[in-house]
């Protein structure tokens, strides 16, 4: 006998998802409950519910499918947009600071020449 997360580790799954497909009735059927909350589930029960979700194929070729293109230029994407506007924001920002420099006179005071007063 498992217990709810011994169940959803023998399984592959997480704790959260197992309990999901449980209040679902997606999960394994038949159990055993002490209580409310206590559910345990015996191996063989996970092993047949392990077959039921298992879908047995054989291998197929598969062919290449051939993709229609759009006509017209690709457009660009919003993450491309964004890194141009940004790069702009940040030359103009600092071409605004060194006007302030400029106004206030501070390029002059750094290199050493004195205010008129």
């Amino acid at each position: 006998m498992l217990r709810c997360k011994d169940a959803a580790t023998y399984l592959g799954l997480s704790y959260g998802t197992f309990r999901n497909l449980l209040s679902q009735g997606r999960g394994p059927a038949a159990s055993v409950t002490y209580g409310k909350r206590d559910r345990s589930f015996t191996i063989a029960q996970l092993d047949a519910y392990i077959a039921t979700r298992t879908i047995q194929s054989q291998p197929t070729m598969l062919e290449a499918e051939k993709v229609k293109r759009r006509r017209g230029r690709p457009r660009k994407t919003e993450a491309e947009k964004h890194k141009h506007l940004t790069h702009w924001v940040a030359i103009m920002i600092a071409l605004y600071i060194a006007y302030l420099f400029w106004i206030y006179g501070i390029f002059n005071v750094a290199i050493g020449s004195t205010l008129s007063s």
